[in-house]
Parts: structure tokens; sequence; C-alpha cells
């Protein structure tokens, strides 16, 4: 198993300098097949297919897979996680405050579909439009102003220190996109390319493929090695294994449990694992009765036994999370345990106390998630044992995704990844009307934990603001925290250079090759 370590990243003091681009990137890498080769198609099975091209509304992990390579950013992340670096940008300056970053952009980077230089201009509209759309602009909410004193030069004013801003300018979705390009399909980029990344759209059939072809404008001249990139949506995980073992696709972006068991003891394939950062929940709706009432959510809380489904829907290869929902890898990590192991006594002893028993409840969850699914069927029956009839909706995943935006469940399983920063963890998950606040929790102690934690630039400060806060969380119990996962995939082993990363990202592919 590959190590990460986490590097921490003290944003407000920060003054960080980076030449054309990092080392990691510009070498001439060699891998365990010698030197990189140029051309070749890769395809890759995920588990569904993505809902749009256009990286400013996606929220779904399937869409950003599509896109993220299209598409070039400020800055990026590195292999390690928790660390960013220059992409779009080769320097960038702090002032001591913390409240203004002045970022310097490479040259000649081209835009896909209209071929013209990537400027300051964009990366302000790029920006705006985010904040526009609302569907990311929490990331954004402490710039006041936005500069572009000449075509290579940006400049941000913030209102206030914003520790995360950098991890946020790094989050693949805060892409830069050609103003032009979106113009040109009437402010919607739903099914178009308004990149500058090393890969531009070739044809996306919905629900059979999306097919990205090499850009030869790319900035990095030798990059990508790859001629093609072909995404398939393969919900079936048996189906996904049998497509891998003989050769259809050469990669299983994210393998389950199951999948990982079976596919390691295929010569052909390569499975890795790193420490992840895919964790899972169940959601109570905190707007509807009886789950309203603390008593009932702790009481459920109490009666899941985290390690059984764990053993069953995960085979014992996640990470069960006893307490807060950041997890071990993370230097936000919080220490403690509430809930240990199952209580059913004191479960029945709380609804008892809230006078709710013998409660009927739904629990949602999304069919193109077979794991998700086996973990409902779990926690119906440890639920029964406390007088809580549980009848379970397996919905599809746009279904799914819809009902939870709107608020329409009492229960739901679902998980979130790719977070870096403790923010991303916390904020827009459990701060009053924050945008993925699906439970709708509102606590006013943890507001101001929440607020503060993003102005502080001491990292030993952030730890504190943020087990407190993660502990007051975990006693609400808005969501019954259940597990970490490993981020796992699996791939044939001409497949070189790809980087399992534990945010999921792709971004590797640019530096992937094939040696066959």
């Amino acid at each position: 198993m590959r190590k990460i370590w986490v590097v921490l990243l003290v944003v407000a003091m920060l003054m960080w300098t980076g030449c054309s681009g990092s080392p990691s990137r510009e070498a001439d890498s060699e891998g365990e097949g010698g030197k990189p080769r140029q051309g070749g198609t890769i395809r890759i099975a995920l588990q569904s297919d993505g809902k749009t091209l256009d990286p400013h509304k996606a929220t779904d992990a399937a869409s950003m897979h599509l896109i993220e390579n299209m598409y070039s950013r400020l800055m990026r992340y590195t292999e390690k996680y928790g660390e960013v670096e220059g992409e779009l940008a080769e320097k960038v300056e702090v002032s001591k405050d913390g409240k203004t970053y002045t970022f310097t952009l490479r040259k000649g980077v081209r835009f896909h579909g209209t071929g013209r230089e990537l400027t300051s201009e964009d990366v302000k509209y790029s920006i705006e439009r985010i904040i526009d759309l609302g569907v990311r602009k929490d990331h954004f909410s402490a710039v006041d102003e936005i500069e572009t004193p000449d075509s290579h030069t940006v400049v941000f004013r913030l209102k206030q220190p914003m520790a995360p801003f950098l991890t946020y300018l790094a989050y693949p979705m805060n892409a830069i996109v050609d103003r032009e390009t979106v113009e040109n399909h009437d402010g919607s980029l739903d099914r178009a390319d308004a990149g500058s990344g090393p890969f531009q759209l070739d044809e996306w059939k919905k629900d059979q493929y999306l097919r990205l072809k090499k850009f030869p404008g790319y900035y990095l001249p030798e990059k990508p090695y790859l001629d093609k990139v072909v995404f398939r949506p393969i919900p079936d995980e048996t189906a996904r294994m049998t497509a891998l073992r003989n050769r259809e696709v050469d990669m299983i972006l994210d393998v389950s449990a199951k999948e990982a068991r079976m596919l390691e003891q295929v010569s052909s394939v390569e499975v890795v694992s790193v420490p992840g950062t895919f964790w899972e929940y169940i959601g109570l709706n905190t707007k509807r009765p009886p789950l309203d009432d603390v008593k009932v959510r702790q009481a459920i809380a109490h009666a899941v036994d985290r390690e059984a489904i764990n053993k069953i829907a995960k085979l014992n290869r996640a990470t069960v999370l006893k307490g807060g929902n950041i997890p071990p890898n993370h230097w936000a990590h919080a220490d403690f345990t509430l809930y240990p192991r199952r209580n059913v006594a004191k479960a029945k002893q709380l609804l008892e106390e809230a006078g709710k028993e013998n409660l009927e409840l739904t629990l949602k969850v999304g069919s193109d998630f077979p794991y998700q699914v086996d973990a409902a069927q779990i926690v119906k029956q440890q639920l029964k044992e406390v007088g809580i009839d549980v009848k379970v909706s397996a919905q599809e995943s746009g279904l799914f995704f819809d009902a939870l935006g709107k608020g329409d469940f009492d229960m739901a399983i679902v998980g979130w990844l790719g977070f870096v920063d403790p923010d991303e963890f916390t904020y827009n998950l459990f701060h009053t009307g924050a945008p993925w606040n699906q439970q709708g929790y509102s606590n006013e102690q943890v507001d101001a934990l929440l607020e503060k934690g993003r102005t502080v630039g001491d990292q030993e400060e952030r730890k504190k603001i943020y087990h407190r806060a993660q502990k007051i969380i975990a006693e609400e119990a808005p969501m019954v925290f259940l597990y970490v996962n490993e981020r796992t995939a699996a791939m044939s082993k001409a497949v070189k250079g790809f980087d399992v990363h534990p945010t999921v990202t792709t971004l590797s592919l640019e530096e992937t090759w094939l040696a066959r």
C-alpha cells in the first residue's frame, strides 16, 4: 500500500513561489515499464454516468471524473493528500494579513474551443460565475473583489482571512472556463467543453460512454501521453469485473470491497489501495418529526452496529467512525469515541424518554450503489430491534440525489468524498443554511466554531476548533457516521503512471501511459 502523508498547509500566512509547473509534472518520469510511451486509448469503468459537463454545476462524483481532465485551475492537488501547488498559477503571493492573494499566470495556455490564450479576465469571470451559480459559492464567500491589473495577473482581495482559500482554488470543479465558449452555448456547459486541460471533449453518448481526446495545444508540449480516454458507466459490479478481466476496460476507477477481494486473485490485474476520503453516513432529516427530536436521532445512532455493517457490506475493509466525521488519516481528526459499540438498551431508553416508540420511517438509498443498498437492509434490521420500523426505498441515483437536495427524505444512506481541508468536511454540511446541509441541521455554537475555523491561520488552533465542532455534531446526530473507506482502484498491469489519490481525482491521467 502506498503511503499518503498529510502535508500541512497554513494558508493565511503563506508566501508560496513556484516555477513554471512542478518538477513532478515537467520531468520525463520513467515507470516500471521504462520511458513513457506516447499514444493509446485507456478505457475506464465508472459505477454511473455523469449528469453534466459543467464544472461549476457538477456535484456528483461521476460528472467530476468526466470533467476534470478537460479543465485547468489556478491551483491543483499534489500526489500528497492535503498539499496543493500551482497549475495555472506560476507564482502566488499572500499578504501578511492573509487578505490579499496575487497570482501570476503561466503564459501560452489555450482554450480547446476558441484556441485563444487564457487571461486574467477568464479567471475573474470563472470565479464570479461559480459564485453566481451558487453550487460552490461558499468556497469564495470571503472574496470582496477580484482585480486584473494585466492579462496575466489576478489579485483576490478578501473581506477576512480564509484558511482553506488555496485548497478551494485547487478543487477540481473550480475550473477556469472560456467565457466565449460559455456565451456561444447560451450560458450552459452541460454538454460543452470550455476548458484548457490536457484532454478535450470528443463525444458523449449518455449512459454509453464519454470520449476525450488529447489536446494538441496543451501548454505542456509532451503531455498527455495518451491519445484518448474513454469513460464507460457500468453500474453492475459483476459486469465491471468481467469487463476488466476480459480486457474490455483497462481500469475500474472506484472499486468496492467485494470487487477488490475478487480482483486481487486475478493475475493480470493490479489492485491499489490507499487511505481514502470517502466517508459514509445515515443522514437524518432534522426538519421532519420525529427526527427533529435529538433523542430520537441519538437513539438511532446508538442502535446502529457500525462494525456489523462494515463486516457485511464492506468486508471489514472500511474504518469505522465512532466519533466525528473527519477520517483518521487527516490532521483534524478528532480522536474521541462517542459510540464505541451498539447499545440497544440506551437506544430504547432514549426513545422512551422522547415518547416516540413504535416509529415508522423511510430510508432512502441510491440503487446504483449496491453496497449502500446492502447497508440499508442491515440498518433496517438493527432499528427494528429497538422499535423502529424502516421501509428501504432504493432509487435511481438521479431521483435519489434530487430528493436529498430537496430535503425529501426521513433517512438516507449516502457519502461524501474528495474533501481536503477540515472546512470542507464541516461548513457546507453542518452550518445553518449551508448548501449541502441536507439534514437541515442548525446549532449556533457550531456555526460560530465553523466560522472561526475558516479565519484562523494557526493549524493547532484550527484543530481544537474542529474537534469541538465535531463533538457537538456527533452528540446531536444529524448524521450517524458509519465509516471511511479505502480508496481502491483496479487496473490492467499495462497501465502506468496513474496515481490512486485519496480524493479520487483522476488528474494524473495527464501522466498516465500504456505499456502495450
